[in-house]
């Protein structure tokens, strides 16, 4: 078993024991109050506040944070949320399926964002639900592993096909050194991402995220959280 602090090496950023090292409750305590996820909260003469809220949790791992992020939004919003978390682990998503305490609410699938067939399973989420698309689509520390195992051009390609399905993109990007780490650890174990030394976007990643986010997709940060405790920043973009 790896030690509490050692997550170990992933190709995919698939952890088993995510949560024992990067704890799910204090990442909540980072979130915005619900004009940040809708800034229509305020306003009850506006239908929308009646209409259930629907969320993309990508990369759920075992579903802890999407239960807890499910219950706070319920809190802030007053209003029913509906959320899909995919992973690209079966064998995660299986663990997430089988602690759902939200079932009528939370809804898990297996899929690879990257993939055009997995990603029918998202369409059919949104017409399932008579939405065009998702309120908030969540990226919480996912960019790296897209950027490692797609280049650039497949980081830009997740990010601009999942800005498509949203109003509101929230991202958590891991900044270079966190590259620089999963490598060393991947080679300890005796691989390596084959990518890893090809990419354009290194010491400055998180910047290069945000430009591309403001001035290719054409959004605008709305909120931006104080630092997790592994130096990442929550970035919130309409």
């Amino acid at each position: 078993m790896e030690h509490r602090g050692d997550p170990g090496a992933v190709q995919y950023g698939n952890f088993m024991n995510y949560y024992q090292f990067n704890s799910a409750s204090e990442r909540v305590k980072l979130l915005p109050a619900k004009e940040i996820w809708d800034p229509s909260a305020n306003d009850y003469t506006k239908d929308v506040n009646k209409k259930p809220y629907l969320v993309l949790d990508v990369g759920c791992n075992s579903g802890v944070f999407t239960r807890l992020l499910h219950g706070f939004l319920e809190e802030q919003l007053k209003r029913p949320v509906y959320i899909l978390g995919v992973d690209i682990d079966e064998r995660l998503v299986e663990r997430a399926k089988a602690e759902n305490t939200v079932e009528d609410k939370i809804s898990y699938s297996r899929a690879d964002i990257l993939n055009e067939n997995d990603f029918k399973t998202i369409f059919n989420y949104l017409r399932q639900h008579q939405h065009d698309k998702f309120d908030a689509i969540c990226c919480y520390s996912i960019t790296m592993w897209i950027h490692l195992n797609h280049h650039d051009e497949g980081l830009q390609q997740f990010l601009r096909t999942l800005s498509q399905l949203a109003r509101l993109f929230v991202v958590e990007p891991q900044p270079w050194k966190c590259y620089q780490t999963a490598e060393r650890r991947l080679k300890k174990a005796g691989e390596v991402f084959p990518l890893f030394l090809q990419l354009k976007w290194r010491s400055d990643v998180e910047q290069q995220i945000e430009m591309y986010m403001e001035q290719a997709l054409d959004r605008r940060k709305v909120f931006e959280s104080t630092p997790t405790k592994w130096q990442r920043r929550i970035c919130f973009y309409r």
